[in-house]
């Protein structure tokens, strides 16, 4: 169970989501799945530490505690993990997935549209190419 809290501005259209504990190799991919409903998002994560904990807990926002599991996490994300609400308990596990498909899948569901466009043309360019290849082999 993560307390889910609310990120700041500046991490509104960021591609990452903040969590503590943090047990993951710096700036890893991770899979976010809320087990009620299965849904499932793939961002980088990032740690919880003193200094973030220092900048985020000023008022109005909830504080974060050292001892409690959290995730700080944008509104883009908390939408496509099923409308979870801030400052509410939530059934979330969260695995590391630094594979291709990780990866591939942090970029085409990225909160900024010019990064999930330009994974989407890369995408459609390797495929043009591979047939291309193939077309001409033949």
């Amino acid at each position: 169970m993560y307390k889910v809290l609310a990120s700041m501005r500046a991490d509104m259209n960021e591609g990452w989501v903040w969590i503590y504990p943090a047990n993951f190799e710096p700036r890893s991919i991770v899979k976010v799945t809320n087990k009620i409903n299965q849904k499932v998002v793939y961002c980088e994560v990032l740690a919880i530490d003193r200094n973030f904990r220092q900048e985020y807990n000023y008022p109005p926002r909830e504080n974060i505690s050292q001892n409690e599991r959290t995730i700080v996490i944008n509104g883009w994300y908390r939408k496509r993990l099923g409308n979870i609400e801030t400052k509410l308990m939530y059934d979330l596990e969260i695995l590391q997935d630094n594979s291709w498909w990780g990866k591939l899948r942090a970029n085409t569901g990225h909160p900024q549209v010019v990064v999930r466009l330009a994974t989407w043309l890369g995408i459609i360019s390797v495929t043009l190419g591979i047939l291309g290849v193939g077309l001409a082999i033949k």
